[in-house]
């Protein structure tokens, strides 16, 4: 789980109640004239914009940013040197019998073992990350889409209130329910605009970046024990491609 991802989600909200309930009366924050006007408007703009399996894929996609995280790059270096390893003593088809439990490498290894060439092993496995990256950047995409209707819609609920304000002008129970759905349209709009969909396409796009960037490490790495690459020199190359505090060094035999 990303705790800094869960963290920040809660501290924002609990804020945010904190301070309606410190107020003299928290109900009158649950407008529901607002709530269909806002919720209502972004789902349906949502779904003419999207195709409805890609809004699920979204969804799907955006629990990864509260409850994934990419694997360390020192420990997917590791994990491709110890292969190394293992192939030099075992031979190539020994490491059918220690296939990694990541999908990509587990992928990669097999076809490894299966003796493609490795033109066709790099396209493969390019082409994958080039999947992965369209599905990553959909789901981006829907994020940040939420983030513009949102506020959009909590105007639209503004001028609804408006509208409603000034027909009721000589109406005080008129006039207060036209500024209440006119504020706190606007209020939810902002809440599921920066609160929520902001941060969450953010953290998709920087989800993103690692996946996609482990997937090019693992991609040299299966092409390296394709190649029947000395461990020693693997490894350097991995490393040569990392920043400094994330290079492994002397990395261990892994006894078969």
């Amino acid at each position: 789980m990303d705790r800094g991802t869960l963290i920040g989600f809660l501290l924002g909200l609990g804020l945010l109640v904190l301070v309606i309930a410190l107020g003299p009366n928290p109900r009158i924050f649950l407008h529901p004239a607002s709530l269909v006007v806002v919720f209502g408007g972004i789902t349906a703009s949502t779904l003419i914009r999207f195709p409805l399996g890609s809004v699920r894929s979204a969804l799907a996609v955006a629990s990864r940013a509260f409850f994934t995280q990419a694997a360390s790059t020192p420990t997917l270096v590791a994990n491709l040197v110890a292969l190394s390893q293992r192939a030099r003593r075992e031979g190539i088809l020994g490491l059918e019998k220690h296939l990694p439990a990541d999908p990509f490498m587990r992928q990669g290894i097999r076809l490894v073992v299966d003796g493609v060439d490795r033109q066709y092993l790099t396209d493969v496995l390019t082409q994958e990350i080039h999947a992965t990256q369209e599905r990553h950047t959909l789901g981006q995409e829907i994020f940040r889409f939420i983030a513009t209707a949102a506020p959009s819609f909590g105007m639209v609920g503004t001028l609804i209130g408006m509208v409603q304000l000034f027909v009721s002008i000589k109406d005080p129970a008129g006039i207060g329910q036209g500024m209440a759905l006119s504020l706190l349209s606007t209020f939810y709009g902002a809440v599921v605009a920066y609160l929520f969909a902001v941060p969450i396409s953010g953290k998709l796009e920087f989800r993103s970046r690692e996946e996609l960037q482990n997937k090019r490490l693992m991609l040299e790495g299966i092409l390296g024990i394709a190649a029947e690459m000395n461990p020693g020199q693997l490894e350097e190359q991995l490393n040569a491609s990392l920043a400094p505090r994330y290079k492994t060094r002397k990395v261990e035999v892994v006894r078969g």
